[in-house]
């Protein structure tokens, strides 16, 4: 390719530029009125987010680490096991580690990429505190309703990592909503961003309390009392702003995020090399992100290398090697090749292509056909 070709990035914020103004006139007003921290951009931001998702509510934190923490912390996950899709980044296991769990890794579906819900429940034990289900690139998985019967069944907590699932619905039902608690992300890559953040939601008013208290170093009344051990988790009020002006902007997010996937899946139609997700018709993904399965005996890493190089166009994977391959699980509970072995041998060759609301009609074009290139050659 030539010098002057395009770069092509597989993820980037969108703040719409109309907008732009608004937000900086409630920045100033929160630097003028000196309120940076709990105050009325945040109660607004949560209000928004718990009667979007559909639940009762929705707490502003500084991470969706600190989320999944705050939920297995509530669950009383403490010596006991948690069950975490290998394919998923590293924080959903960190998070239950931190919190005092024996981590279990489940395989995924070769379908979507999601949790294998199957082999999840054959690993609940007496001993299994709660089950975590990862809305990968913002699939909702397909068996989630038979996954929150057995929970439900054998008194284990359902948590949804929704990092990636901002809007995404199953029969019209929000991710966030069908668990005990939904922890969504606020990074730069997401679906909505405000730098960096995260919300939990949750029907319980017990969970709720808690997390509020936990984000502020545990405290009671106030911080003269201190009733749990707590940490800094909060969500300043700049980041409410930005993060509340990106919540009105979602269905926009996701209407664009949808249309450049049919694209995708126009244009891959008729290439038998390239493996699509298969999603059941109920479920409205977020599309977080774009994943495809190059044919056996490709090497993920290196077609990716080749993309940027080549083409200048960026691609993603999700996520190689899977956490039960990290050496630090490794080291702390035994876990090793073999073991999850859809998630080994599927992961090695999937790819992501460039995702976000701002990718163009002849960008997706590009990537495909460059990506066929470099497969061909």
């Amino acid at each position: 390719m030539t010098q002057d070709v395009e770069f092509i990035p597989g993820a980037r914020p969108t703040f719409v530029e109309e907008d732009i103004p608004a937000v900086l006139e409630e920045i100033a007003e929160v630097l003028r009125g000196g309120r940076l921290i709990l105050g009325p951009k945040l109660r607004r931001l949560e209000d928004a987010w718990a009667k979007r998702v559909g639940t009762k509510h929705a707490v502003g934190l500084s991470s969706c680490t600190a989320a999944l923490e705050i939920a297995y912390r509530h669950h009383q996950v403490k010596g006991r096991e948690v069950i975490v899709p290998t394919n998923t980044f590293v924080a959903c296991a960190n998070a239950a580690v931190a919190a005092g769990a024996k981590v279990v890794f489940a395989d995924m579906s070769a379908d979507d990429y999601c949790i294998d819900v199957d082999d999840a429940i054959r690993r609940i034990t007496p001993n299994t505190a709660a089950v975590l289900v990862v809305h990968i690139s913002g699939f909702v998985p397909a068996k989630l309703e038979e996954l929150r019967a057995e929970c439900k069944r054998r008194k284990v907590a359902l948590i949804e990592d929704c990092a990636h699932a901002h809007g995404a619905t199953w029969n019209g039902k929000e991710a966030g909503s069908f668990g005990d608690a939904g922890c969504f992300s606020l990074y730069p890559t997401k679906v909505l961003t405000c730098g960096v953040g995260g919300v939990l939601t949750t029907e319980h008013d017990e969970l709720a309390a808690f997390a509020r208290s936990l984000r502020h170093h545990g405290q009671g009344a106030s911080l003269e009392e201190i009733v749990h051990a707590g940490n800094d988790w909060m969500l300043d009020e700049v980041r409410a702003v930005l993060a509340h002006e990106q919540l009105k902007r979602l269905d926009d997010f996701l209407g664009a995020r949808r249309r450049i996937a049919a694209r995708y899946d126009e244009l891959l139609a008729g290439d038998e090399r390239i493996v699509r997700p298969k999603l059941h018709p109920s479920l409205s993904p977020a599309y977080y992100k774009y994943p495809v399965l190059l044919p056996e005996g490709s090497d993920a890493r290196a077609i990716r290398k080749r993309m940027l190089e080549e083409e200048k166009i960026e691609i993603g994977s999700l996520y190689y090697p899977p956490c039960h391959l990290m050496p630090v699980f490794r080291n702390a509970f035994g876990t090793g090749p073999g073991q999850l072995p859809v998630a080994e041998q599927l992961l090695a060759r999937q790819v992501c292509l460039p995702m976000h609301a701002r990718v163009t009609d002849a960008q997706a074009e590009r990537s495909v056909a460059a990506l066929e290139r470099v497969l061909a050659g």
